[in-house]
């Protein structure tokens, strides 16, 4: 029997120099393998250039440990992210259904809306207008006249141009805000999440007489990451380790998060 319905996770920024946040993701795919619902939410490399990925080692390694997620499940859900939205077609292949801001409709029976969270940071004004254009650029055109090796000189210039770690330095102004979650909760969502700031939280929202309830999960670290399960219809964030899965007490407001205190707190 599979431990949980669902699992829903974001935001590892996967690449060839971080073998530790490889081997921690190897470890959570072998022990929930079997999941029943799976959803990645975006951000699973630190950037991907497209089908010329899985030409590196490492591309072919994470398409595998995707692959083994989505095979055995009854459905497998990517929702593109800020540094992986080229992953789209490979996610595909891997066999996700694919989805380019959001995912909207039940989810282990549960009326959810699930995506990367970018879009709920709307004080940050500077990332969205880089968004907007960003999007909407030609990468895969480009990345075709590119050799691989010019592909991924360029999108590691691009990231090094990124302003999301200033940014999540004031989680609070530039980080989720309530208006954009409450449409979403107006609409029908119950269930809201998502990840991108980096800072787990989960709390309740309330509009035009629904309520809602976001959860955000984390980045992944050397010492692991905090992910989104689902049981019995219960959702809920937990911690897992690189071996096991821990309760986390989930604050109510996004600030600054060391997963260091998150295990000083349940060890």
């Amino acid at each position: 029997m599979p431990e949980f319905d669902g699992v829903i996770f974001s935001d590892l920024h996967l690449s060839e120099d971080k073998p530790r946040l490889n081997a921690l993701f190897e470890a959570f795919v072998q022990r929930v393998e079997g999941t029943p619902e799976v959803a990645c939410l975006g951000d699973l490399a630190e950037y991907w250039i497209g089908r010329k990925h899985l030409q590196s080692e490492q591309g072919r390694h994470v398409f595998e440990l995707m692959a083994r997620l989505a095979k055995p499940a009854r459905r497998a859900i990517w929702v593109s992210g800020n540094r992986d939205h080229m992953f789209k077609g490979t996610a595909r292949k891997a066999g996700y259904q694919t989805y380019r801001n959001r995912y909207v409709g039940e989810f282990c029976g549960t009326p959810c809306d699930l995506e990367h969270g970018d879009l709920f940071c709307t004080n940050d004004r500077v990332y969205q207008r880089f968004r907007l254009w960003f999007r909407n650029t030609p990468w895969g055109l480009l990345g075709e006249l590119f050799s691989a090796e010019r592909a991924h000189r360029l999108c590691q210039y691009m990231r090094s141009k990124s302003q999301g770690e200033f940014a999540r330095k004031d989680p609070e102004h530039f980080g989720i805000q309530p208006e954009p979650v409450k449409r979403l909760v107006s609409r029908g969502a119950r269930v809201i999440v998502c990840g991108h700031v980096h800072t787990p939280f989960s709390r309740d929202y309330a509009a035009d007489g629904s309520t809602g309830r976001l959860y955000v999960t984390s980045d992944w670290r050397e010492d692991g990451a905090v992910v989104c399960v689902v049981k019995g219809g219960e959702f809920k964030l937990m911690r897992f380790d690189g071996r096991d899965f821990h309760e986390f007490d989930a604050p109510e407001k996004q600030g600054i998060y060391s997963l260091e205190l998150a295990g000083k707190a349940d060890s």
